[in-house]
């Protein structure tokens, strides 16, 4: 897997900590929640998580920011596959040009990583210990 990919895939685990930060219950619902579930950011870092249990509305632009190239948008489509996995395909749009990748993670994992970890690491995107960083990694399959 490339660089590129592994940080794609953590900024999805990124997103969905700040959304958690901002609605712990209705992302936690409509993250093991069956069936489909979508993230977007648009090129302002206006985000939204939607699913079956409802929408959460949230400024990513701090996580965009961090991926250090310009984004003019995220779209990130997860299924969820039962027994807490979901699989996703997320596609970055970078003007010209947009990259696209595919992988699974434990949902239930993703967000009790590290005692707590969304709500931790949510309240510290800037200049949060290494730690957190590579527990985002190991849940996302890193």
């Amino acid at each position: 897997m490339s660089t590129r990919h592994s940080e794609i895939k953590l900024t999805i685990a990124k997103l969905i900590e700040v959304a958690y930060s901002k609605n712990k219950a209705l992302t936690t619902s409509i993250m093991l929640d069956a069936g489909f579930i979508k993230l977007t950011v648009d090129d302002k870092g206006n985000a939204l998580l939607s699913g079956k249990a409802g929408v959460v509305t949230f400024s990513g632009q701090d996580v965009i920011n961090e991926l250090g190239m310009q984004v003019k948008r995220v779209s990130v489509s997860f299924k969820n596959e039962g027994d807490g996995q979901a699989s996703y395909t997320a596609t970055l749009n970078l003007g010209l040009i947009s990259t696209s990748v595919k992988g699974s993670f434990n949902v239930e994992d993703l967000i009790t990583q590290c005692s707590g970890l969304l709500c931790i690491a949510a309240r510290r995107l800037k200049n949060r210990p290494a730690y957190i960083e590579r527990k985002l990694a190991e849940a996302m399959g890193n």
